[in-house]
C-alpha cells in the first residue's frame, strides 16, 4: 500500500488499536528507530528492540514508543505518515517534529 499521512485526530485511536491487535499476544514484535536530522544526520536510536506499545497522548502532546527496557518519546509530534500492509500491519512510520527532524520506525 502507499504511504500515506494519519491524521492528528485519529493518532490516539490508530495506535491504540494497532497495539491492541497486534502487540498484546505471546509472539514478540521488533522495532527501530532512526533520527534524521539537520544537525546530526542519520543516527541509529535504538537497534531491533522487543516493540510492547505505541500510544499518542493528545493531553500532553506526545507519542509514545514502548520498549522491554526503554520508552521513547516524542513531544509534539507535527505530521505522522505510515507504511502499512492491507492488514493493517505498520512496516515503518515515520514522525516529523516541529523542527523538522524525523523519527523513522521499522517494524518487524
Amino acid at each position: 500500500m502507499p504511504i500515506k499521512m494519519i491524521h492528528r485526530e485519529e493518532w490516539t485511536n490508530y495506535f491504540d488499536s494497532f497495539s491492541k491487535k497486534y502487540l498484546k499476544d505471546k509472539q514478540p514484535e521488533y522495532a527501530e528507530i532512526r533520527i534524521l536530522s539537520k544537525d546530526m544526520g542519520d543516527q541509529p536510536e535504538t537497534s531491533w528492540l522487543p516493540l510492547k506499545g505505541l500510544s499518542y497522548d493528545s493531553r500532553n502532546d506526545m507519542l509514545e514508543i514502548q520498549f522491554d527496557d526503554l520508552n521513547r518519546v516524542i513531544n509534539h509530534p507535527k505530521e505522522i505518515y505510515v507504511d502499512e500492509e492491507k492488514s493493517g500491519w505498520i512496516l515503518s512510520f515515520e514522525v516529523i517534529e516541529n523542527d523538522g527532524t524525523k523519527n523513522i520506525i521499522e517494524t518487524r
